[in-house]
Formats: C-alpha cells, structure tokens, sequence
C-alpha cells in the first residue's frame, strides 16, 4: 500500500454544476464530493454531463464554437424536449461565485453567448446575448469580447477582480475527462518526449510523465503512489518500470521483480495497462482539482476494480481530488456500500438529474442489500422500459 508523504490534507472545493437543455440532459442539478460514481441507463446523459466541464475547459483555451464542435458539433445543442424559449444553460458555482453561460449561436457573429459571473449579490462581469462587449459593473466600462468567452476577455483584465474569478477559472483549466485511452498507439509507439506534469486524455504521454515524476523531487510521490498500488491491484505482476529514449520517444519495459526480467510492454496485459493509466490520471490531479474517468471497469477484474476505486478514495481524501466515475459494473458500486450519497442516479423520469442514490431508496433500505445486486436487478437507473421489478424502500 502507498504511504503518504508529509503533507497536510486537503478539502475537496464544493462545486454546483447545473445544466438545462443541453443535448441530453433536461434539467441537472449536481454537488458532488470526493470519489463519486454516476449510473444510469445507456443513452441517459452520463458522459455528456461528465463531459459538461471539460467543455467549458475547451471553450476556454479554445473558443466556444471549437469545443462544442469538439463535443458533437454546435448543431442541435438544445435538448429535444426543450420548449420555445427555454434557453441552453451552463452554470458553475464555487466558493461563493457563479458564472453561468447560455451558448446560443447568432447569426452572423458566430457564438457571442450571454454570461454572467457573480461573487454573492455583485456581478463582476456579464454580456448579453449576441453583443461582442463585456460589461464590468464595477468600473461601469465595457471591454471587447467578441468571439471570445467573456470570462476569456476577463482574464487579467484590470478591471476584474482577479481572485474572484480565480476559483472558478482553475476548477475549470484544470479539468479532464479520461477513460477512452490509446493503448495500441501506447504499446506500438510509446510516449513523445517531453516536460509534461499531467496524462493527457488518452494516456498517450503517460511514459514522459511517470520517468518525469520519478526525477523530480517534487513529484515523487505521485509515481510511488501509481506503482505501489498498481502492484497491490496486481499481486501477481510485482513490477518496476525502466524507461529510456529511442529517438523523440520515451519508451517503457516492466521489470518483475520476482525473477528479475524485463518484458517488452506489448506482453504486458490490457488490465494492467489501464489500471496504469487511471492511477496516473489520479496522480495527474493537484490538490482541490477534479476529474473524471468514464467506465474505468474496462479490462479489469473485480479484484483490481475494488483496489483501484479505494486508491482513487487514497488520493481523494489525501488531496482534496474530485473524481467523477460513470459505470455500469456492479462490482464498482458494491465499493459504495457505506456511501450512498455519493452514488448518482439518472433516471429518465425524473424532473431533476441526477439524484443521490440515498434519496431515491432510504439508507435502512439500501443496509440489506449489494448495490450492485440492486443496480443488476433494476432497482434504480433502470430503463423506463426495462420490465424489470422495482423495489419498495418502504420495505
């Protein structure tokens, strides 16, 4: 098992996201914490609302129109089921302030949105809809924006104060989603050398950043945590990694220690190399940041599900670290046994998405049975159609 540095723990930053109208999702309302896990029949929004963040993440370092393009394309944003004048909303609060986004296109001047940022009852900035200019109340002076973000126009803007939009901007910058990871381009080609700090979303540079940590003081922590826990998920594959350069590409070979033997990472197991890959997206995380992994069940056995969701717990509490799951397997929700709170329900019918599981059945109910039993059986986040029995939390 991993053994923590000295360092002092960290809060986790409380966060609200809310989402009305956006392709899938009708109306979401979502505080998650720690280590949570999202359910919910295929086709019910899961990915999409995992995936709300790393869009305002992309709108931000690359424009609005290039990350919804980026997320399905900016045709057809608004939810089917959206009447006339019900508007597409984004809104994320954070320690007091809020900046909600309504990303409509105008004809003609490409994605200008509304926006308003609020600190309590002041609003440091807004824009109305289809102006190019941002508004600083503040100052009473406007800046242009034009198809900018407004809160891209804010950033280091004199006028704006800085530590008010601070919060949000690195919930947000910081942000990814993972899950989805090039395994064949990994094993046939490696990782492209290079200083990063942090797995990119398809784990492609995963070799620069493990040697990198290695070599850093600093940094140290984050690959004794990877490998320490990436052998207790794998008792029977007691490794070491030893990296070295061919050319532009940091390449890996794992060395078992039991009979001291290098094998060539294409003969390493699927398993083992995704469980690499989530550990390293945890490690990835600094302390108050968030992420999330989509299905991290793929290619594991339940034995390596339950080690690594309470790693992802190890590093959650430790750090601070959000961590967003979105799975079907019972065996991952079988680790919440003790924490129903933290397991979120889409269910189709419901007027707000999603709901903690302990809303939807009550604890003394839920105490007598394996979530993933539940979840199998149809109990909750079922589809409307399933046929399946539905259970009595009365009972």
């Amino acid at each position: 098992m991993y053994l923590h540095h000295a360092v002092a723990s960290t809060p986790s930053i409380a966060f609200t996201l809310s989402v009305r109208n956006y392709r899938g999702l009708k109306q979401v309302v979502w505080r998650p914490t720690g280590v949570c896990v999202l359910v919910g029949p295929n086709g019910s929004g899961k990915t999409t609302l995992l995936k709300v963040l790393d869009l305002l993440r992309e709108a931000i370092s690359s424009g609005l129109a290039r990350a919804l393009e980026n997320h399905g394309g900016p045709a057809n944003v608004r939810h089917h089921g959206a009447g006339d004048g019900e508007e597409v909303e984004i809104s994320l609060a954070v320690a007091g302030r809020e900046w909600t986004l309504r990303p409509a296109h105008v004809l003609g001047a490409g994605f200008r949105s509304w926006e308003r940022f609020v600190q309590g009852d002041q609003t440091i900035f807004n824009r109305e809809m289809g102006d190019d200019m941002m508004f600083v109340p503040k100052v009473g002076k406007k800046y242009p924006a034009r198809d900018t973000l407004a809160l891209n126009c804010a950033i280091n803007n004199e006028s704006v104060d800085q530590q008010a939009i601070a919060p949000i901007l690195r919930l947000v910058q910081d942000f990814k989603t993972y899950g989805h990871y090039d395994l064949q381009g990994l094993r046939r080609e490696g990782s492209p050398m290079s200083s990063d700090r942090r797995m990119d979303r398809t784990g492609r540079n995963v070799f620069s950043v493990l040697r990198g940590w290695r070599d850093r003081r600093s940094d140290r922590h984050r690959i004794d945590f990877v490998l320490s826990n990436l052998a207790d998920a794998f008792p029977d594959i007691d490794a070491d990694l030893e990296f070295s350069n061919v050319a532009q590409i940091v390449v890996a070979e794992v060395r078992l220690r039991a009979f001291d033997k290098l094998i060539q990472l294409p003969l390493v197991p699927d398993g083992w190399l995704v469980t690499l890959l989530h550990l390293s997206a945890v490690a990835s995380t600094d302390p108050g940041g968030a992420i999330s992994i989509d299905e991290p069940e793929n290619s594991l056995h339940p034995f390596a599900i339950r080690h690594l969701v309470e790693a992802f717990r190890e590093w959650s509490e430790r750090y601070g670290v959000t961590v967003l799951l979105a799975t079907h397997s019972p065996v991952l929700l079988d680790t919440f046994k003790k924490e129903p709170d933290h397991v979120f329900v889409i269910e189709p019918s419901a007027a707000s998405v999603p709901m903690a599981l302990d809303e939807l059945k009550t604890r003394n109910w839920l105490a007598h049975f394996a979530l993933g039993d539940l979840y199998a059986h149809g109990e909750y986040g079922a589809p409307p159609e399933s046929g399946l029995p539905s259970g009595d939390d009365a009972a």
